[in-house]
């Protein structure tokens, strides 16, 4: 199963969404089926023990929660006329629906397991930086002045979904460090902070503000359960101090970073005297714009997810007149209220945060950072509206329920 880990992670990274698709259904099959080999006698069925783990899964409800981002879309069919949008939904969606089950039905994976996938991880995140980086210094002039119009960092994937892997992969070597965790060597012990610290660093110079942002927010939150559970105040304040004055000395020696904020900075100008429809930023908020009318005007049952390509659609031609290109939701929390309502936003909140409650598993500081993480996210990206998003969101989420249950003693728990 680690393995299998290992390939979703590097495939989720470098976009090859085959691999990626292929690992998750070995995943399932691996749940549902079992091959024995007896020297001359194979067998290869359903697995013996699949209604035990049927009864597992059905009596943990954070797994079958979880799955809640998959019935909004199902059931709100019911009044979406697109059947194609809706169907192509449903396919994005489908994970949430199966995967839950195949990781219960793995056995539990040991902390030292965990530990180890969250160190592929690292590494893994560490290389692709490397190569990010070196790219960025190969064209550095043209780079930067790509930055100053708007746009990202070339990164492997999807530059926002990969900023949000890159502000998790820091909090996971932060963990790592905290365990004094090495696979084969001690000398690997030192290997983690620096990787860690070089994560650090260039998160700041990819300036992806959805990464730096959900990222700090976790820094902030876990920073100050750790002082209430440990009473070391002066720490969390000098690391809350080092938060704030970070950004600004950052803005002083980052040149990426300085573009951005320059930039960001400007498009909101624009936007604020409504000039701003060909910009970046002031599109996103253009997009949020026509999610809440939408939302607005269906409030309690939204307009059917696999109609919301089609009414965003409606809406630009009738406000922008064809001149502005429609743009979806900015925002995950708008998309669910635009197509399901107001009830499918208060189902998908429950379902996002059950799983962190349930048995007190926010309990767990890397648990509740993954969940920061993910939840900031959601005001200003679709997360999980393409394949990277939900795949990142399952590993993390399903990978720690299965290992918090019961919660064990670690960095994971604050319980100790």
């Amino acid at each position: 199963m680690v393995t299998l880990l290992f390939i979703w992670i590097v495939s989720m990274l470098f976009s090859a969404e085959f691999v990626l698709s292929l690992s998750m259904f070995l995943l399932v099959a691996m749940a549902l089926f079992e091959l024995q080999i007896n020297g001359q006698h194979i067998r290869f069925g359903l697995r013996r023990g699949l209604s035990d783990n049927l009864k597992r899964y059905w009596n943990d409800k954070a797994f079958i929660l979880i799955s809640i981002p998959f019935f909004l879309v199902l059931f709100s069919a019911l009044w979406s006329g697109d059947t194609g949008y809706t169907i192509e939904r449903l396919r994005i969606k489908l994970p949430f629906l199966i995967l839950p089950f195949a990781f219960v039905s793995m056995p539990r994976l040991t902390k030292r397991e965990v530990l180890t996938v969250l160190y592929f991880l690292v590494l893994v995140m560490t290389i692709a930086c490397v190569y990010v980086g070196m790219n960025y210094l190969a064209n550095f002039d043209a780079v930067n002045e790509m930055i100053g119009k708007g746009k990202p960092i070339p990164t492997p994937s999807n530059h926002i979904r990969f900023s949000l892997v890159l502000s998790f992969s820091i909090i996971s070597g932060a963990a790592l460090y905290y365990e004094g965790f090495y696979l084969q060597y001690k000398w690997e012990r030192w290997l983690i902070p620096l990787a860690t610290l070089f994560l650090f660093g260039f998160i700041h110079i990819l300036s992806v503000r959805s990464g730096l942002v959900v990222l700090y927010l976790a820094i902030f939150f876990v920073s100050i359960r750790y002082a209430y559970l440990t009473r070391r105040y002066a720490v969390v304040a000098a690391v809350l101090l080092a938060l704030v004055s970070l950004p600004i000395l950052t803005y002083q020696a980052v040149p990426s970073f300085r573009q951005k904020i320059n930039y960001a900075r400007w498009d909101f100008m624009q936007y604020m005297q409504g000039t701003g429809q060909y910009y970046s930023d002031s599109e996103r908020f253009m997009s949020m714009e026509v999610g809440l009318r939408i939302g607005n005007e269906h409030p309690v049952f939204g307009v059917g997810a696999g109609d919301l390509k089609k009414e965003v659609k409606a809406v630009y031609a009738d406000s922008f007149e064809g001149k502005q290109d429609p743009k979806m939701p900015h925002s995950q929390f708008l998309s669910i209220y635009a197509g399901t309502g107001m009830l499918g936003l208060l189902l998908f909140l429950f379902g996002f945060f059950f799983p962190l409650f349930y048995k007190r598993r926010y309990q767990s500081l890397l648990f509740l950072a993954f969940h920061v993480i993910i939840f900031f996210s959601f005001f200003m990206e679709n997360t999980i509206e393409n394949n990277f998003g939900v795949s990142f969101y399952l590993l993390g989420a399903l990978l720690g329920l299965r290992f918090l249950d019961p919660p064990p003693e670690s960095m994971f728990s604050d319980s100790n």
